[in-house]
C-alpha cells in the first residue's frame, strides 16, 4: 500500500462580498488569478500532481481548481464538484476525504476558510495554528494507511506554502 497525500488549497483572492449579488458567485480578482497560477506552477514544479481534485462549487474555488487542473494537465473527470465543500466545516471536509477510493493516492481539496485552515492546523507530527492566506496550501503525507483510517495528526510530514513565499522558489 502506497503513501497518501492530501493537499488543501484555499481559493485565490476573490472580489469583495459587496461586488457580487451572492457570496457563492464571487469571482477571482486579477490578483487571485495570479496567485492561483503561481501556486499551480509550484504544485507542478514540486511534482505534487493530484490524482483527484475535490472542489467547492463557489466560483472563486472552481476557478482556482480549474487553473491547477490545467497546469497539472488533469482530465476533467478528475475534478469533482462537491457541494458540501462550500464553506465546509473541518468535519465535513474530512468525511469527504475518507470516502476516497484506495486507488487514489493524492487528493487536492480546493475550498474555503476557516475549514481548510482548521484542518491544516491539525496536520503532521508538529501540529500548529495555521491560517492559510488566499491561494495558500498545506500538503501532508501519510506513508501508510487507507483514507478511511487516516487522521490529520498522524501525518508523517506536512508542508505549508503560499503565494508570498513564491520569490524563494524562483530566486
Amino acid at each position: 500500500m502506497g503513501a497518501r497525500r492530501l493537499t488543501l488549497l484555499r481559493h485565490g483572492q476573490a472580489q469583495a462580498a459587496r461586488s457580487a449579488a451572492d457570496d457563492f458567485e464571487r469571482a477571482l480578482t486579477r490578483r487571485g488569478t495570479i496567485e492561483a497560477k503561481e501556486m499551480a506552477m509550484r504544485i507542478v514544479y514540486r511534482h505534487w500532481i493530484p490524482d483527484l481534485i475535490l472542489v467547492s462549487p463557489a466560483e472563486r474555488a472552481w476557478a482556482t481548481a480549474g487553473i491547477v487542473a490545467r497546469a497539472c494537465e488533469l482530465d476533467a473527470k478528475r475534478v469533482i464538484c462537491e457541494r458540501a465543500l462550500y464553506l465546509a466545516s473541518p468535519e465535513t471536509i474530512w468525511r469527504l476525504l475518507k470516502r476516497r477510493d484506495a486507488g487514489v493516492g493524492h487528493v487536492l481539496i480546493c475550498g474555503h476558510n476557516p475549514g481548510l485552515s482548521e484542518i491544516a492546523s491539525r496536520l503532521g507530527p508538529s501540529p500548529q495554528a495555521r491560517d492559510l492566506p488566499t491561494a495558500g496550501l498545506a500538503t501532508a503525507v501519510w506513508n501508510h494507511g487507507q483514507w478511511q483510517t487516516l487522521r490529520p495528526e498522524n501525518a508523517d510530514q506536512c508542508e505549508i506554502d503560499d503565494p508570498e513565499s513564491m520569490a524563494d522558489l524562483w530566486a
